[in-house]
């Protein structure tokens, strides 16, 4: 048998092989998981909407009852009044009413009893998916690094100088995925799932009934142009276009003019020097962190008015984002975030302006308002020169 002639590379490519392989089965395992999840959330749906009706159903037995015990009262102390037969008509009529009452009840009890059974479930289930999801992108960056993906613009770097950055600009890569990933999921994904069912009742309909066959198609058409729009959506927000065909600064005023007629904002916008180069890579950033800060705007804040400054100057660019909302707890924002393991908005934010080599700050309090203060290089040269790492 002849002998390996990098003994060291073969241990790495098994290593990396055992290591998919785990990787996948996990991929499996959440993938069931989140079928069983959304089974659960659609179950808990159906027994929260049978619960309401079932307590409608016992608060009118229940005033029923009350009327037949107050029948059945008013007969047992006039009954010399009543036939034999009517007594046994009144008798029957409140112990008919008494026992749909009583099961009517017991119903509820039970439905209730499943519903929080349900919310526990889902709640554990919930966790799990997301201790699961963290695994997977850790055993991404693990095979990445393995690979020596992210690492080639790393060159110039030695030891552990390398390593920590490296490792950094994989995580920051998974950390991109995942979002990507939930967005899919909630989006395009829930929605083509709903199209699956809703061509299922468009075939039952049309065999009965073709004029509300084809309204049930026609609301499909809708469901599918609309998850069209999803998609591109997250195609463009991967990497706009415009950045590559326009450049950065048209490429912000179009995201801010979005925001303005998509949400209504009203959104001051200043670039400065934007005919200044900036590096590719950094362009998409800067994109990235407005997009973000607009989208904090819009959905936390509620602002009346906002005003976005982009500075670029031949070494450094900045950004600074001033709104006139009802402002938050910066210090209490970042633990909770940062508790919660969460990758996204004002954490990822900071961590793709810090891993760029640039400054992220954030000045607030509740009731004043919120100011981005942001500072980043132009390109990777400076990056070096530099040596923020």
């Amino acid at each position: 048998m002849a002998k390996n002639p990098n003994p060291l590379k073969f241990i790495v490519s098994e290593t990396i092989n055992m290591i998919e392989s785990s990787k996948n089965q996990v991929f499996d395992i959440v993938e069931k998981t989140r079928n069983e999840h959304q089974q659960l959330k659609a179950e808990l749906s159906s027994v929260q909407n049978e619960t309401e009706r079932i307590i409608q159903e016992v608060d009118s037995l229940e005033m029923k009852d009350k009327l037949m015990r107050k029948k059945l009262a008013d007969v047992s102390k006039k009954f010399k009044e009543y036939s034999e037969s009517d007594l046994h008509e009144v008798y029957d009529q409140a112990s008919d009413v008494r026992i749909a009452y009583i099961t009517k009840q017991n119903e509820e009890k039970a439905l209730r009893e499943r519903r929080s059974q349900l919310e526990i479930s889902i709640k554990n289930f919930a966790g799990v998916l997301k201790d699961a999801e963290n695994i997977i992108s850790q055993v991404s960056v693990a095979i990445g690094y393995l690979k020596g993906e992210g690492l080639l613009a790393l060159e110039e770097l030695t030891g552990p100088d390398k390593m920590n950055l490296g490792i950094r600009i994989l995580e920051a890569q998974e950390n991109e995925r995942k979002r990507i990933s939930r967005d899919i999921h909630d989006g395009p994904a829930q929605a083509m799932a709903n199209v699956v069912m809703k061509a299922d009742i468009c075939e039952s309909l049309i065999k009965k009934n073709v004029d509300e066959g084809l309204k049930e198609l026609g609301e499909l058409r809708e469901m599918v142009m609309g998850t069209l729009k999803e998609v591109r959506g997250i195609i463009f927000d991967l990497r706009p276009m415009s950045l590559d065909d326009l450049g950065l600064q048209a490429t912000i005023e179009r995201l801010v003019e979005k925001y303005r007629q998509d949400k209504g904002m009203t959104i001051k916008l200043s670039i400065k020097n934007g005919s200044n180069p900036v590096e590719s890579f950094i362009g998409l950033a800067v994109y990235r962190v407005i997009q973000e800060i607009l989208n904090n705007m819009y959905k936390h804040s509620k602002a009346t008015r906002t005003a976005i400054q982009l500075e670029i100057g031949t070494k450094h660019l900045r950004i600074i984002a001033v709104d006139d909302g009802v402002g938050f707890d910066v210090e209490a924002t970042y633990e909770r975030v940062t508790k919660e393991s969460e990758s996204y908005g004002l954490i990822g934010m900071k961590e793709r302006v810090v891993q760029l080599g640039g400054k992220f700050d954030i000045l607030s309090t509740i009731g004043t308002g919120t100011q981005y203060l942001i500072t980043m290089p132009v390109n990777k040269e400076v990056i070096k020169d530099e040596q923020v790492y």
